[in-house]
């Protein structure tokens, strides 16, 4: 089961950091939900990078 294509894996990833990064950056608001948010979307990120980075790897070796 695919939910995000391939081609769109390290995009979203990209986002995903750049967003936890400003809101980390220009969100001063001290509150505990705001910290969860960003740590899910830099962990998303994380995750959706090296997913898409394993598979242009293999898809270039083919």
């Amino acid at each position: 089961m695919v939910l995000v294509k391939e081609e769109w894996l390290m995009p979203i990833g990209c986002i995903c950091l750049a967003a936890a990064i400003l809101a980390d950056r220009f969100l001063l608001v001290e509150a505990p939900v705001l910290d969860f948010i960003i740590g899910i979307l830099t962990g998303v990120s994380v995750v959706l990078n090296l997913v898409g980075l394993y598979k242009t790897g293999r898809k270039s070796k083919s």
